[in-house]
Order: C-alpha cells, then sequence, then structure tokens
C-alpha cells in the first residue's frame, strides 16, 4: 500500500527538514517514508552547504558525520581543537562568520565538487552575518528530486 503525503516534517537527521511530496508506505502498519536514505542525506548535505543562513550546531553535527568524522578529525583540518568543535556542535561557542565560511568550503570539498567559487558567491561572510539575526525557515526537499528507494 502506497500513498504521497503533502508535507512531512522529517527529524531523523537531528534537526526537521520539511519533506514536500513524501512517498510513503506502509511497514508493519506504519506508514513510512518511501525515498533512497542516501540520496536523502546528500540532498540535505548539498541544501546546508548552500543554505543563506548560519548553520546550526546540529546541521554541523550531521555533516561531520556524514562526512564520517570525528570530531577531532574535524578538528584538525580546521585548526582548532575536538572541544571547539564539540561546543560549536552544542552551540555553547557560536563560529564566525568567517570561520563557518570555511568550514563549508572544507565540506563542501570532501565531497570533491569544483564549484567552490560559485559557492562563495553564494554564501560569504558579510551575508551569513547579516542574517545570524534572522528567522532561519525550515529546510525543505521536493522528492521528487530523489530517486525512489
Amino acid at each position: 500500500m502506497q500513498r504521497k503525503k503533502q508535507t512531512f516534517i522529517y527529524e531523523g537527521l537531528g534537526f526537521p527538514i520539511e519533506l514536500i511530496d513524501a512517498p510513503m508506505k506502509k511497514v508493519f502498519g506504519q506508514w513510512v517514508i518511501d525515498i533512497d536514505m542516501n540520496e536523502l542525506q546528500l540532498f540535505v548535505f548539498r541544501g546546508l552547504i548552500h543554505k543563506p543562513h548560519p548553520l546550526t550546531g546540529k546541521e554541523m553535527r550531521f555533516m561531520r558525520k556524514f562526512l564520517e568524522l570525528s570530531t577531532t578529525q574535524l578538528g584538525e583540518y580546521l585548526g582548532v581543537s575536538h572541544a571547539t568543535v564539540v561546543k560549536w556542535e552544542q552551540e555553547h561557542t557560536k563560529v564566525s562568520p568567517i570561520q563557518e565560511t570555511y568550514i563549508r568550503m572544507f565540506l563542501f570539498d570532501r565531497l570533491k565538487d569544483r564549484e567552490l567559487i560559485d559557492l562563495f558567491k553564494e554564501i560569504n561572510p558579510k551575508m551569513l552575518a547579516e542574517a545570524k539575526n534572522e528567522k532561519m525557515p525550515l529546510l525543505s526537499v521536493d522528492t521528487k528530486q530523489l530517486p525512489a528507494a
């Protein structure tokens, strides 16, 4: 049995994302989303890199874990201690717009994409600093862009 749900708030990645037109299927009497979770994670990862607002600690944690990096490894790559990475992820310490721009560029580079210049033009420290006080919208994913599971 299958159906589509107009919008669905999914929190399985550690923070809420809005799935639009999410295909659903019934498994053991429960309706669950029927999409390729690996593709969803990659799509969300890319969406967060391009997000025009500062990243939350939960989003940074998701991205680090997506790349299978420990806090120590990420800290070494970024030139900070693992404790600093933990503080960022727990939102005990703010990430400056310059640091965040570098973090996004580093994470993007780990995907081996070469759209770095476009990303820098799209997301820059000035824009992040101006957006830090705005209310952040949910990341929305139109599931039609994802392959079926």
